[in-house]
C-alpha cells in the first residue's frame, strides 16, 4: 500500500506512535513535515556592500541594523520568487569587485564603466541611473570648464575609479587626495585640503543635509561630470537568478514601483 522510504523508516523508529495512526493520517503528516523541511531550505544568495553603503541604494539607519534602500527592496522580491535568502557582506569597493571575480560573492551594485573586467560577468536590466557631480566651497562660473583647469587637487574616494576625469589624473592636470568614505571627501573640501570633491548626487545631499554642514555652503558643478546607468553585476553562471531579476526589475518599473522605492529612500536618507 505505501512503500517504505528511508524517511517513513527515521519517523518508525524515532516516533513509534505515529504507526498507531490510520495510514492515510500518517502519509497527510509525512507529507506535511517533508514541505516544511523543504521549504526552510533556501539557497543563499550574497551580496557585496561598500561598506557602509548608501543611500538611496544600501543603507542602515539609526535604530535598524538590517540594510535597507532600493536594492534591498528588490532582492526581497528574489527572494521571493526564488526561494533564497538574501546575505549581505560588507567590503570595500576594490575587494568588493575581487570577491565576485572569486566566486566569494554573488553580486554587487556597480557600473559597468567603474569594473575591470566586466566581460566576466552577466547584470541585471539598469536599476538607477548614477550621476556624478563636481563640489566647491566657492560658486561655479557659468562658464565653468574642466579642460581649462590645472594643478587641481580633487577629493576622491579611495579604489573608487572616476572615468569622466582619469584623462587629467593620467597627465597630472588633477591630483587625487584620497579618502576612505564620501563623508570624509566632504570634510577635506571644507577644510579646503582640496579645490573640488567629485561625488555621487545622493550621497552628497545625504551628507550636506547633516547636522555636520548645517552652517556650511557648499556648490555643486551646474551639469554632471558623470552619468552612467546602475545594474546589478552578477558571477557569470548566475544566468537564471539574472533572468529573474531582470523580470523583477522590468515589472517594477512598469507599475511605478522602482521609482516610489528610489524617492522613499532618497527621503529617508536624508
Amino acid at each position: 500500500m505505501f512503500k517504505r522510504c528511508k524517511f517513513t523508516a527515521f519517523l518508525q523508529r524515532q516516533r513509534p506512535w505515529l504507526w498507531r495512526l490510520k495510514p492515510m493520517a500518517i502519509w497527510v503528516l509525512i507529507v506535511t513535515l517533508s514541505g516544511a523541511l523543504t521549504a526552510q531550505a533556501e539557497d543563499k544568495f550574497i551580496f557585496g556592500v561598500n561598506a557602509p553603503g548608501s543611500p538611496p541604494y544600501l543603507y542602515m539607519s539609526d535604530g535598524n541594523p538590517n540594510y535597507q534602500g532600493l536594492i534591498n527592496d528588490v532582492l526581497e522580491q528574489l527572494g521571493r520568487t526564488k526561494n533564497l535568502s538574501i546575505e549581505y557582506v560588507d567590503s570595500f569597493r576594490v575587494r568588493t569587485e575581487k570577491f565576485l571575480y572569486d566566486g566569494k560573492i554573488d553580486a554587487f551594485l556597480t557600473s559597468e564603466r567603474w569594473l575591470s573586467h566586466p566581460e566576466k560577468l552577466i547584470h541585471s536590466l539598469p536599476i538607477a541611473l548614477h550621476r556624478t557631480f563636481l563640489y566647491a566651497m566657492t560658486p561655479f562660473p557659468p562658464d565653468f570648464d574642466l579642460t581649462r583647469l590645472s594643478r587641481i587637487l580633487m577629493c576622491t574616494r579611495r579604489g573608487y575609479l572616476y572615468p569622466s576625469v582619469q584623462a587629467f589624473f593620467d597627465n597630472k592636470q588633477f591630483h587625487r587626495i584620497d579618502s576612505d568614505s564620501q563623508l570624509s571627501m566632504m570634510n577635506m573640501l571644507k577644510i579646503k585640503r582640496c579645490d573640488f570633491a567629485i561625488m555621487h548626487e545622493y550621497n552628497a545631499n545625504t551628507i550636506l543635509a547633516s547636522q555636520a554642514f548645517a552652517d556650511v555652503t557648499i556648490y555643486h558643478s551646474a551639469q554632471p561630470v558623470d552619468v552612467t546607468d546602475l545594474s546589478i553585476f552578477l558571477r557569470p553562471e548566475l544566468v537564471e537568478i539574472k533572468m529573474a531579476l531582470d523580470q523583477i526589475i522590468a515589472n517594477m518599473q512598469a507599475s511605478g514601483e522602482l521609482a516610489a522605492s528610489l524617492q522613499r529612500h532618497i527621503d529617508e536618507g536624508l
